[in-house]
C-alpha cells in the first residue's frame, strides 16, 4: 500500500533543518510548504496526509498556526519538530492534540518509527468517518519501571525541579532547602552525592546551559538572556559564562550560528566545570 503523504510546514524564524527532510524524504512521498501557504489547496486531492511542523524558535504566530491547522484539518494528525524546547511546551503540544513530538536535532529511528506507526493507524481507520480522530497509546517510559529507595534523590528532584522553574529568581539554598524539607547542610551534601558538585555550582551550571539555548535565539539581545537566567549584572554574567564555556556569551552566539550557517547543524556546546582563572 502506498505510504501516506507527509507536508512538511516550514514554521522557522531561521531556515529549516535539512537534516530532518533527509529524514522523511527517505521513507514518504513529501510536500514541503511554509507557513505562508494555503494548508487546504494542498489537501484538495484525496490521500492519506500527516503534517509535520517544523519550529526553531516558536512564538505566538507560528503555534497559532498549528492550533488552526488542527482546528481546521481535525482528521489529519499533526507532527511537532522544534529545536527550542521547555516542559510547558511540550505539555501545550500534548494539549494541542499534537501526535508526536520531537526535539532538535532528532533521532532518525525514532522519528521514522513514529510516523511509520501513524501511517499504519492512518491506513486502517480509512474506512471511517474522516472527521474522526487519530489516538497512539504511549508506550510507558522505561524508567518507569525502577523506583527509586533514597530519600535524597527525592530530595535533589524536588530541588532540582524548582530551580529549573525558578532560575530567573533569587535562590537561596536555605529556603529550597525548607521547602524539600530538609535544611542546608543536608541538601548540599544530597547534592554533591548525586550530580559530584555543590549545591550553587548545580544552579551555577543550569543558569549558563539554559543561556547557552537561549542565545541561539538571534532576537534575544543578550541583556534578555542575562535577565532570564537569573543575572541582574551583565558584566557578571559575561564572566561566568567565560569561565565555563571559555568563549563570551556573543562569541558564543556567533560561532554558533556559523556553523549552523555552513553546516546546516547546531553547533553544540557542553558546559564544562568552571575553568580556573
Amino acid at each position: 500500500m502506498e505510504k501516506a503523504t507527509v507536508v512538511l510546514v516550514d514554521a522557522t524564524q531561521y531556515g529549516a533543518d535539512p537534516a530532518v527532510v533527509r529524514v522523511i524524504e527517505r521513507r514518504f512521498p513529501l510536500v514541503c510548504v511554509t507557513k505562508q501557504d494555503d494548508l487546504e489547496a494542498v489537501y484538495a486531492s484525496e490521500g492519506r496526509y500527516i503534517t509535520c511542523f517544523e519550529f526553531d524558535f516558536p512564538d505566538i504566530p507560528s503555534l497559532s498556526m498549528l492550533s488552526e491547522a488542527k482546528r481546521d484539518f481535525a482528521s489529519i494528525p499533526m507532527v511537532m519538530f522544534t529545536e527550542q524546547h521547555s516542559e510547558a511546551l511540550a505539555v501545550w503540544a500534548l494539549r494541542t492534540r499534537v501526535w508526536d513530538y520531537f526535539v532538535k536535532p532528532v533521532n532518525e529511528g525514532t522519528v521514522v518509527e513514529s510516523l511509520n506507526r501513524l501511517d499504519r493507524l492512518l491506513a486502517e481507520s480509512s474506512n471511517r468517518d474522516r472527521r474522526s480522530t487519530i489516538h497512539q497509546k504511549q508506550p510507558l517510559p522505561d524508567d518507569a519501571r525502577f523506583q527509586k529507595h533514597r530519600g535524597e534523590d527525592k530530595t535533589v528532584e524536588s530541588a532540582a525541579s524548582y530551580i529549573e522553574q525558578h532560575l530567573a529568581d533569587k535562590l537561596m539554598q536555605a529556603d529550597i532547602a525548607e521547602r524539600c524539607g530538609t535544611n542546608s547542610y543536608q541538601l548540599s551534601r544530597a547534592f554533591k552525592r548525586v550530580y559530584g558538585i555543590t549545591f550553587q555550582d548545580y544552579i551555577m551550571r543550569r543558569r549558563i546551559e539554559k543561556a547557552t539555548t537561549l542565545l541561539h535565539n538571534n532576537s534575544a539581545t543578550i541583556m534578555d538572556v542575562c535577565w532570564s537566567v537569573g543575572f541582574h549584572d551583565a558584566s557578571h554574567f559575561t564572566k561566568m559564562f567565560y569561565r565555563h564555556t571559555g568563549m563570551t556569551p556573543t562569541q558564543y552566539r556567533h560561532k554558533w550560528l556559523t556553523a549552523r550557517g555552513e553546516a546546516a547543524l547546531p553547533f553544540q556546546l557542553s558546559v564544562s566545570d568552571p575553568v580556573k582563572l
